[in-house]
């Protein structure tokens, strides 16, 4: 899974192969933290060789309150 933050460049979170994840990470800094606009995609990675297949980016926006 990759995923970016306002102001931040794309940070990978690994899985395991053949396995489903459940992603559940917090980044402990205090700027993202406070960010209110996120880019997501997921990624296969194929190894050294051959590019990785990645899905389109999906945006989130936190609302308000």
């Amino acid at each position: 899974m990759d995923t970016r933050v306002e102001g931040y460049s794309w940070k990978r979170f690994r899985g395991v192969q053949k396995r489903s994840i459940y992603l559940d990470k917090v980044i402990y800094d205090g700027a993202v933290q406070q960010t209110g606009q996120a880019w997501l995609r997921a990624c296969r990675d194929r190894g050294s060789l051959r590019p990785d297949n990645c899905s389109d980016h999906v945006y989130y926006e936190r609302s308000t309150r």
